[in-house]
């Protein structure tokens, strides 16, 4: 099983880059978690999206799923003309309902509801998820080969949830919004890069993986402080792909 970053920004692209995008791959299926925006033209470099299995949202902020908005033109227009035979099947939470009605776009995305009891197949994949804490409804998503075990939060602020469900998982990738310094409350709503080494401490995971990262930064204080409770931490590159 492989990760490819297609997208690691957020809540806005730096110049070069975009925000939330991962393509997961095994053998031959491929799936997109996450669609924010300047995510497309990266996707295009490794696959087609006539190739995508699927695509999984973990939540309707724009900055993970703006270019949602621009394939389904693309799709709509490959259907008319012959060069795709059916749209892509797409899983979102349904909150909020403005957000979810518009991809609810017939012939184009096979739209369907994520929940914590929805339990995906493809081929040896297994996916399940787990909602998070975030103030839109968000859930973090877990891919199992039987193997390995690849864990995704979505975006979240510190919840137990996210220990529970990442509970011995081979990689571990954490929505590293924030730096200590800048949280300010208890409702900020992203982990702090210092948040995401105790979940993978106490998660007993074998490896971190930082992402989500303010535009106009420098990752190497969220590696820093993220290591001040778990070594095995590094901060996700643009374009690279990880080996699960």
């Amino acid at each position: 099983m492989k990760v490819t970053v297609l997208g690691n920004n957020g809540p806005f692209q730096s110049a070069g880059g975009a925000c939330s995008g991962y393509l997961l791959s095994e053998g031959d299926t491929k799936i997109l978690i996450d669609c924010g925006n300047g995510v497309l033209g990266n996707l295009f470099k490794f696959t087609g999206m006539e190739q995508l299995d699927a695509i999984i949202l973990t939540h309707l902020h724009s900055d993970h799923m703006s270019d949602m908005m621009v394939l389904k033109y693309a799709v709509d227009i490959k259907i008319k003309r012959g060069m795709m035979k059916k749209g892509i099947d797409v899983y979102a939470p349904s909150e909020p309902l403005e957000e979810y009605n518009r991809l609810n776009v017939n012939n184009v995305f096979n739209l369907k509801q994520v929940t914590e009891n929805l339990n995906l197949r493809f081929e040896n994949l297994n996916i399940t998820f787990k909602e998070m804490k975030h103030p839109v409804k968000c859930f973090g998503v877990s891919i199992d080969t039987g193997k390995k075990r690849f864990v995704f939060s979505g975006d979240t602020a510190w919840t137990q949830n996210i220990i529970e469900f990442a509970g011995g998982c081979d990689v571990l990738m954490l929505d590293a919004g924030l730096l200590s310094s800048q949280k300010t409350d208890e409702n900020v709503p992203h982990l702090t890069a210092k948040e995401c080494g105790i979940v993978a401490r106490e998660a007993g995971v074998k490896r971190l993986l930082l992402t989500h990262f303010w535009p106009e930064g420098n990752t190497t204080p969220h590696v820093a402080e993220a290591r001040e409770n778990f070594e095995n931490t590094e901060a996700t590159v643009l374009l690279a792909t990880y080996e699960i």
